[in-house]
């Protein structure tokens, strides 16, 4: 499973999930993703082949993932788009 910033993916449970980043940590990949209905419910995933698995409550594995997740939002970011969308022209002034 191949997952990027954006997708939305639909879990087992039936709820959409927007994926806010990913992130490999000791050779295993992770998804943060966010529920597209109510952004209080987020998981923090591994990816194993082709299914998610919510990691366990281990702050330490969490405040590791958290940061990449941080940095690989911050590369990722379209700085052209948000400036485009930022200088947006005026309608009077077209």
């Amino acid at each position: 499973m191949k997952l990027k910033n954006k997708d939305v993916i639909t879990l087992n449970n039936n709820g959409q999930y927007l994926v806010i980043s990913t992130a490999v940590f000791e050779k295993e990949n992770y998804v943060y993703i966010v529920n597209t209905k109510d952004n209080e419910k987020f998981k923090i995933a591994k990816i194993q082949k082709n299914k998610l698995t919510e990691i366990p409550n281990d702050q330490e594995l969490i405040k590791k993932l958290i940061v990449l997740f941080y940095e690989n939002s911050i590369r990722n970011l379209d700085l052209n788009e948000l400036a485009r969308k930022s200088l947006k022209t005026p309608k009077n002034f077209e």
